[in-house]
């Protein structure tokens, strides 16, 4: 994000914390107007998407890496060990958000080939 001004940069982690425009613009010292002005900047709206794909990137790491211990989860079952409802449904959750996560990475990929494939054909 170094092609952003510092005020800017506040402004994408505002935004990426799910706080609101107005919020956005009190948080980085500027005019709601401003934060709108940076929304409509090519520029900015590139740099929010690489920073939103950074921190989903992230997620989906932290995700996987729980895979582990959601396996041991079933390995136990498997075992007979009786478990708690707590961490049954933990395991499951994790289970089904990767899939969900590699779903939602496969269909973008999906749209980027399909974006660059009509791109050569103009």
């Amino acid at each position: 994000m170094e092609i952003l001004t510092e005020k800017q940069r506040t402004a994408v982690l505002a935004l990426l914390s799910g706080k609101t425009r107005a919020q956005t613009a009190e948080e980085a010292g500027v005019v709601e107007s401003t934060v709108y002005l940076w929304l409509s900047d090519e520029v900015f709206r590139r740099e929010l998407q690489k920073a939103k794909n950074l921190t989903f990137d992230y997620s989906i790491a932290m995700l996987t890496g729980l895979l582990e211990d959601s396996i041991q989860i079933c390995r136990r079952i498997l075992s007979g060990e009786k478990l708690s409802s707590l961490e049954l449904r933990a395991a499951s959750l994790i289970f089904s958000q990767v899939a969900r996560f590699r779903e939602l990475d496969l269909e973008d990929k999906i749209r980027e080939l399909e974006r660059r494939f009509e791109n050569e054909r103009k």
